[in-house]
């Protein structure tokens, strides 16, 4: 034996780098992604025109925005108090027009209408869904923080 043939140090390898990939790299690669739906909807009515006004999605879900009001809205991220804070914005958003978002990081991501400032609401990303931050930012968005 003159020495090891090419083939054995390449199923070595091969070996080597199978065993040592995170688990978390597959797992997170085949979970499909889920959409979600926001209605804006009575905005002229109650200060309230997001239903859900606070929704928990995981990395990589998508959320749509569906105006069932009859007017036009446009959805920016931050708050009405403060402004936009330039993670995501829709164009004008006419009446039975939708508007959609995949959310890619993880984090609380407020948003308000341009129309209606003081409607507010709030994506809440993590994965999994259930986790000690989702907890924390369910408790501080809570349903009031949607209306203030």
């Amino acid at each position: 034996m003159k020495g090891i043939p090419v083939q054995i140090i390449a199923l070595c390898f091969a070996l080597v780098l199978v065993t040592t990939i995170p688990t978390s790299y597959s797992q997170t690669n085949t979970q499909a992604s889920k959409s979600h739906t926001i209605f804006i909807m009575g905005c002229a009515i109650s200060q309230a025109c997001f239903f859900p006004c606070q929704i928990t999605v995981a990395k990589g879900d998508t959320v749509t925005w569906v105006n069932r009001d009859t007017v036009n809205h446009m959805i920016i991220s931050g708050s009405g108090q403060r402004g936009p804070d330039g993670w995501f914005s829709s164009p004008v958003i006419f009446s039975h027009g939708m508007f959609s978002h995949v959310f890619d990081r993880k984090g609380a991501f407020p948003y308000y209408d341009s129309v209606n400032t003081y409607s507010q609401g709030v994506v809440i990303v993590d994965s999994p869904t259930n986790s000690n931050f989702v907890k924390l930012q369910q408790s501080y968005f809570s349903d009031w923080w949607c209306t203030r």
